[in-house]
């Protein structure tokens, strides 16, 4: 499945703002926020790449699957424009 990168980011931005809480209230260290903040740009961005592989293999097997439909229409588009060039 699909990582939701929406919600990812959403959670990302939700736990940024719980440490800046724990920051003002004194909680927490600046060296701890940002090893936390680290932390959470490190999570999302295995996220992100989660999502790029994924993409990226729906498009291969799309590709795999329609290549021979995809090259048609190509085919057929390339046709039209060459006859419209020719013919005007």
């Amino acid at each position: 499945m699909i990582p939701d990168l929406i919600g990812a980011t959403r959670d990302y931005w939700r736990k940024l703002d719980q440490l800046e809480a724990a920051y003002r209230r004194n909680e927490l260290t600046p060296k701890e926020v940002n090893a936390q903040v680290k932390a959470l740009m490190v999570e999302l961005g295995q996220t992100r790449r989660q999502l790029l592989r994924d993409s990226w293999a729906i498009f291969q097997a799309f590709i795999a699957r329609q290549g021979d439909a995809l090259a048609g229409v190509t085919a057929l588009g390339a046709l039209a424009y060459v006859w419209l060039v020719v013919s005007s």
